[in-house]
This record gives structure tokens, C-alpha cells and sequence, in this order.
């Protein structure tokens, strides 16, 4: 299969027709999930669709090592272009290589002026600029609203959107009103899109709980294959 096809058939576009188009330059979005549930791979996923549209994405990681993250997208690409029979893939994939730049910070208790800094080093040094940045292992249990604002802001003034992975609280697996787990549920009014991911006997389902402004948005039909560790169509 030739790239521009697997593009056109990825369940990603599922996911972007659903949000209306998809998350959008300076907004926030977040998968929620008990731990080990698979963030860490929809994310990579939709990251892979991203660079396989010749779109540059940054993954800040304040849990896994670069490394652990670097063999995640390996895993996944070789894995769709397996299940697509994608033509030259070993050069398609020393491509992607180029469009993919990964942080890690390894102290969780870094000031944003910081974490800033240090991003702009290091863009600035590898002439790189994202279309979207995915934010891995943030520690919600411990952040102020006032810290995901900034987050916001930088979404803004880098004209990005800012996918984050988010752990549900281990002893706290009560939903509020609007059936948003914590402690996402505390960030509600930043984020524009919230998936939370629910496991089923043999996948595990998406769960659209916000669409941006949309109160009567549909039923996010993908799931997650345990077996692939990718996005999949659940209609099939």
C-alpha cells in the first residue's frame, strides 16, 4: 500500500471527524487512563499519523527514558506497516526519524520557565518546529491549575496543539457529573478534548467524554487492538 493511501485509511481520520476536525493550533487534549492501559501508545499513534503526514512532533516524556520512547514508535510504525503492507517502509521510516524530536526530564519538580527554556535550546539548535507536542507522564495528582494554564498559553504561542497522557487517581476511581475521572476532572475548562480509555474483555474502548464546545457530539467508535498496541476502527 502506498503511504498517501494508509493516510487516507488510518483510523486517526475517525478520531479527527469526530472532534470536528481534530484538536486545533492552541488547544489541549488528554487520553486518561488507569496505568498501563495504553496512553503512552495512542499517543505514539496518533504522533506516527502526524509524521507520516510530513507534520514535526516533539514527545516531552517526564516518566520513560528517550530511549523507551524511541523503541514505542519504532514498535508502532513497523506494526502499521505491517498490517498495511506499506510500500518502501524502511525508508519511509528514516523520514519519520527526521520529524520526530524527543525531551525527557527526568525531574518532575522543574518550573515551566524551565521546561521552556530548555525546549527552545533545544529546538532553536536542531532548527526543528512542531506542529504538535505530546506531553507523556505529566503528574496531574500534583498540579495547579495555574501550571496547565501556562501549558495553554505556550499551546498559543507556539501555534500547536498539546496532546498529554493523563493517570487516573488509583484510590479515586469515581467519576463526577460529567463522567470525568480525576484528576483530569480538576482541569476540565483547559482541555478541549478528553479520552478516556475504558478495557473491555479483549480491547480497550475510547471513551469521548469532551469535544470542545459540542454538548451533543458522537460516540467516538475506535478502540485500542492489546495485541498491536494500535488505534483501531471497533466497527470492523
Amino acid at each position: 500500500m502506498l503511504k498517501t493511501e494508509l493516510i487516507k485509511r488510518s483510523p486517526v481520520r475517525i478520531l479527527e471527524k469526530t472532534i470536528h476536525g481534530g484538536l486545533g493550533k492552541g488547544c489541549l487534549g488528554v487520553f486518561t487512563a488507569r496505568k498501563g492501559v495504553g496512553k503512552t501508545a495512542s499517543m505514539v499513534h496518533v504522533a506516527t499519523d502526524k509524521m507520516l503526514r510530513d507534520q514535526n512532533v516533539i514527545h516531552i516524556s517526564f516518566a520513560d527514558d528517550p530511549q523507551h520512547i524511541k523503541s514505542w514508535y519504532e514498535q508502532v510504525f513497523l506494526e502499521v506497516a505491517r498490517q498495511y503492507k506499506l510500500d518502501n517502509a524502511n525508508d519511509i521510516y528514516e523520514d519519520l526519524l527526521h520529524r520526530r524530536l524527543v525531551l525527557h526530564f527526568k525531574q518532575k519538580d522543574l518550573s515551566f520557565s524551565q521546561i521552556k527554556e530548555i525546549f527552545y535550546q533545544v529546538t532553536k539548535s536542531a532548527s526543528f518546529t512542531p506542529q504538535t507536542i505530546f506531553v507523556d507522564g505529566f503528574p496531574f495528582e500534583d498540579a495547579a491549575i495555574d501550571q496547565l494554564k501556562e501549558w495553554q498559553q505556550f499551546a498559543i504561542e507556539l501555534n500547536v496543539e498539546i496532546w498529554f497522557s493523563a493517570t487516573m487517581h488509583r484510590h479515586d476511581m469515581q467519576l463526577d457529573e460529567k463522567g470525568v475521572p480525576a484528576p483530569v476532572n480538576r482541569f476540565y475548562d483547559l482541555f478541549s478534548v478528553i479520552i478516556m480509555l475504558n478495557p473491555k474483555e479483549d480491547y480497550i474502548d475510547f471513551n469521548l467524554l469532551k469535544a470542545h464546545n459540542d454538548q451533543n457530539f458522537d460516540k467516538l467508535h475506535l478502540k485500542l487492538d492489546p495485541q498491536t498496541l494500535l488505534i483501531a476502527n471497533r466497527r470492523v
